[in-house]
């Protein structure tokens, strides 16, 4: 463990191993509050957060487990195994549509972003027509680039649009995810509107960008390495076999690069180190999952390694919201996309792909390939 500085000049612990990671995670004394002196804030667009109505998962524990409570039978594995059919036939129809369109294509623009966002907004309930504005917003919020005004700008329009599509269904709630929430808590006055749309706004963000940017940079990893594409493809029709092979693919990209933001609400010790109660923290999952102690040959992508533990969704009470409808999702497009485009290739070389290096997610800006 060691100290880092940020954007603002804090000075904040950095956690890079994996059993450091998993109790840091786990820890109830290291809080995800937004609110509390010391938090550490990665970006200006992080810190604009304070400013806006703070969705659920940087809210204390408490409000955190109430609120939680209310989304997570929208989204257990059992509802969403039920939509494994409808994301099958999102991925082709956005399959089809690039094959029949020019070569090369942006594997992101073309395939990824079109599955993932059409999957969340189905689900919540938004309009396709405002999916390009709302992924906007997403993308201003995202940037470590961004300043904290425009941050703010985005956050606003972002609430403003989710505040206006709960008080649609207080009015005359639709059979989506929003609308069986806003008919079980808040017309009930168990939730107010503004943490409900704050909610779902969250739910938006983090449910189709770090899902576009996780497949186009796992069929980046597949196609650099022809062995592993060829056995993904040869175990793809075994639930168990592909079930692994994506939590390896989630193990070796880990999207999530940005460190996980913790404050200490007391003192304690972590991997031989004080911290104090007040500073802040970093659990860095991207270097947890490639920790040697617990991965060996960690470098390697092994789609047949066992036992799966990674960290790329999260551990303990923020464990990723959306985890089995990720999971779904990704069992369903790298099957896809390698079964229907077998000779699918880069048409650039991969150090002339934009990558972005300025994002809370690990991606790129496009994926130019060929078949």
């Amino acid at each position: 463990m060691t100290r880092v500085r940020v954007w603002d000049g804090s000075t904040p612990w950095l956690i890079t191993r994996y059993d450091d990671a998993c109790q840091a995670l786990g820890d109830p004394r290291l809080s995800l509050d937004f609110r509390l002196p010391g938090f550490p804030h990665t970006s200006p667009s992080s810190a604009a957060r304070l400013e806006s109505v703070l969705p659920f998962s940087f809210r204390s524990d408490s409000e955190h487990r109430a609120q939680r409570a209310m989304i997570m039978q929208e989204f257990s594995p059992r509802r969403m195994e039920v939509l494994r059919p409808r994301i099958q036939r999102i991925a082709d129809e956005a399959l089809d549509a690039m094959l029949a369109g020019p070569r090369p294509a942006d594997l992101l623009g073309a395939f990824a972003l079109p599955v993932s966002i059409r999957v969340i907004c189905e689900l919540l309930g938004v309009s396709q027509d405002d999916c390009e504005y709302l992924h906007g917003l997403s993308c201003t919020v995202g940037s470590r680039d961004s300043p904290k005004d425009a941050a703010g700008r985005a956050l606003k329009e972002l609430d403003g649009y989710f505040e206006r599509l709960v008080a649609e269904n207080v009015r005359n709630p639709s059979d989506t995810v929003v609308g069986r929430v806003v008919a079980e808590y808040v017309r009930k006055g168990m939730l107010s509107e503004q943490d409900a749309a704050a909610m779902f706004q969250m739910l938006f963000h983090a449910g189709h960008g770090p899902s576009a940017y996780m497949i186009i940079m796992g069929t980046l990893a597949l196609l650099l390495d022809p062995d592993q594409r060829g056995e993904l493809r040869a175990i793809a029709d075994d639930p168990t076999q592909l079930s692994a092979a994506i939590q390896e693919l989630l193990r070796y990209v880990t999207v999530s690069h940005s460190g996980r933001q913790r404050v200490a609400t007391e003192d304690l010790v972590m991997g031989g180190q004080l911290i104090r109660a007040g500073e802040g923290v970093l659990v860095q999952t991207d270097s947890a999952n490639r920790d040697e102690t617990v991965f060996p040959d960690p470098d390697r992508l092994d789609i047949h390694r066992t036992p799966q533990r990674n960290l790329a969704l999260g551990h303990g009470i923020h464990l990723c919201t959306g985890r089995a409808l990720a999971l779904i999702e990704l069992e369903v497009v790298f099957p896809t996309l390698l079964r229907r485009i077998p000779t699918l290739r880069l048409a650039v070389p991969v150090q002339d792909i934009p990558f972005k290096r300025n994002d809370n997610v690990l991606g790129a800006y496009e994926m130019p390939v060929t078949w």
